[in-house]
């Protein structure tokens, strides 16, 4: 992932979810998408909601000021 290479030393990588990153801001901070972080947690053994719910909470609802995500 190439992407991982061009994130400012800053940025916030979460463990576990690099697949999730789509690219990076004009400050070089991740961009998640938020559709991919749930598919990761759903893996995991979350149901839908229950992934929906913890990365709006944990990953979302963290300032995120070194780090973006994509509701698509």
């Amino acid at each position: 992932m190439h992407y991982l290479d061009e994130l400012d030393d800053e940025a916030i990588i979460f463990d576990n979810c690099e697949s999730a990153i789509v690219g990076h801001d004009y400050n070089g901070f991740a961009v998640y998408q938020h559709n991919k972080l749930v598919e990761i947690f759903e893996s995991q053994g979350m149901t839908q909601d229950e992934a929906i719910d913890w990365v709006d909470y944990n990953i979302a609802g963290v300032c995120p000021r070194n780090y973006t995500i994509l509701y698509t």
